[in-house]
């Protein structure tokens, strides 16, 4: 028996940390050590950092792992990488495990920081990678049956468990779409695997006994299948489950307006929406697939049932224009989206858009902590590097005025610290 900690770091800047939400796939990771006899503790940065600032402290937990495995996403790359060199200069006999979507699409450059780089899914094979010595970079294995995974064992997280909103619960992998700036058809494939509803239902239904109300459905596209959700849905009001839950969702879910009163009936308050653009040109560059009328028509008809809306949008296309911020925030406040999320748009290893703008010299800078969608990293097309950052800010701050109390208090805070972090940057952009 090992003892493991698995780690889930914090980047630089993360302007949803407020919404304290684990990511699943460690959680699914170490419920099958657990289950494998492992002593298993799973650590959010989002609660509590691993690695103290300037003293270098380690956190004692990790010092006594056998075996660590750290989850990268770009943003949180370098952070990885940072906490991977502290275990190694502590005890340079643990096992370090690299994963995770920037892992996966730069292994190479993740193999010099842990003894093994796991590319992809690893719920297959993180068993035999952890009780063998092997080292170097695995390409994992695609779960071809999610029914088969475990129910995530929510006691790993620790402090996380008691400070979550919602309780987190995934019911499919993949996406049948392609934008070029998501690599999530890269990197779990653009065949959708759905867990059955009997599953789903009987994990909500364990959840429900254990006390929850709020879930949040980590599926990058929930209702893609309508039948399927419809089922889903109709089992929820079955078994009289009283919940309230938000999903990501495309646009093409409000042309079914059964399903919509069925989401509404069974406690859907919330959807996210990756609107992306109201520039139909730039749409079109994202290859989203949706038109501007599809946008407005799902607003409409969503606000209808009295399910709020979060619109997503990403700022700095080679269409957009300075215009085309100051026009996305207008139609915000003209269709009466709830709330709504700015990103710049930045390439993530692994994109379509990444091979792009490395391929013509326009990305100016690698480091990774600034990949979150709040810095500019390659040099736009229509505008400036620093124009494009200023009126990112001026989104933020136009949409979430005076007239939206609790969003103007939680933005301003926000946008005071993203600031103050990164006067350096702000001044070097310049």
């Amino acid at each position: 028996m090992s003892r493991i900690s698995l780690v889930e770091p914090l980047s630089n800047f993360n302007g949803y940390r407020l919404i304290k939400l684990p990511l699943l796939g460690l959680l699914y990771l170490g419920t099958i050590l657990k289950r494998r006899g492992h002593h298993v503790t799973l650590h959010s940065e989002n609660v509590s950092p691993v690695l103290k600032g300037k003293s270098g402290f380690l956190d004692p937990d990790l010092r006594e792992s056998d075996v660590i495995g750290i989850s990268t996403m770009t943003s949180t790359a370098n952070r990885a990488y940072e906490i991977a060199r502290a275990v190694r200069k502590s005890k340079s006999e643990t096992r370090i495990f690299l994963g995770g979507p920037h892992a996966t699409f730069m292994a190479q450059e993740a193999s010099q920081y842990a003894d093994v780089v796991v590319l992809g899914e690893a719920e297959s094979n993180i068993g035999q990678l952890v009780e063998n010595s092997s080292r170097g970079i695995f390409q994992g294995e695609k779960v071809p049956d999610l029914d088969q995974l475990p129910y995530p064992d929510f006691s790993l997280m620790g402090k996380l468990h008691s400070t979550m909103r919602y309780a987190p619960i995934s019911t499919s992998r993949g996406c049948p779409f392609d934008c070029s700036f998501c690599s999530v058809s890269t990197m779990f494939g653009r065949k959708i695997r759905f867990r059955s509803p009997e599953s789903v239902l009987d994990e909500l239904e364990m959840r429900h006994h254990s006390g929850h109300r709020r879930f949040f459905f980590y599926d990058d596209n929930f209702g893609v299948s309508h039948e399927r959700s419809k089922i889903l849905l109709e089992g929820i009001l079955r078994k009289n489950l009283n919940l309230k839950w938000t999903a990501e969702a495309r646009v093409e879910l409000s042309q079914d307006k059964e399903l919509l009163k069925l989401m509404a009936r069974s406690g859907c308050h919330y959807l996210l929406f990756g609107l992306e653009s109201i520039n139909p040109k730039t749409l079109s560059t994202y290859n989203k697939k949706q038109s501007l009328e599809d946008i407005k028509n799902c607003i409409r008809r969503v606000r209808q049932h009295d399910i709020k809306v979060h619109g997503m949008f990403v700022l700095g296309s080679d269409e957009d224009s300075p215009e085309t911020v100051r026009q996305t925030v207008k139609f915000c406040n003209q269709f009466k989206v709830d709330s709504a999320q700015f990103a710049i748009l930045f390439p993530i290893p692994g994109t379509r858009l990444y091979q792009q703008l490395e391929a013509e010299g326009r990305i100016f800078t690698k480091d990774w902590s600034l990949y979150d969608g709040t810095h500019v990293v390659f040099r736009p097309k229509n505008m400036k590097a620093a124009e494009l950052q200023r009126l990112f800010v001026w989104a933020w701050k136009k949409f979430y005025s005076l007239a939206r109390v609790k969003g103007f208090l939680a933005s301003r805070y926000l946008l005071s610290k993203w600031e103050r972090i990164n006067r350096k940057f702000l001044d070097a952009l310049k």
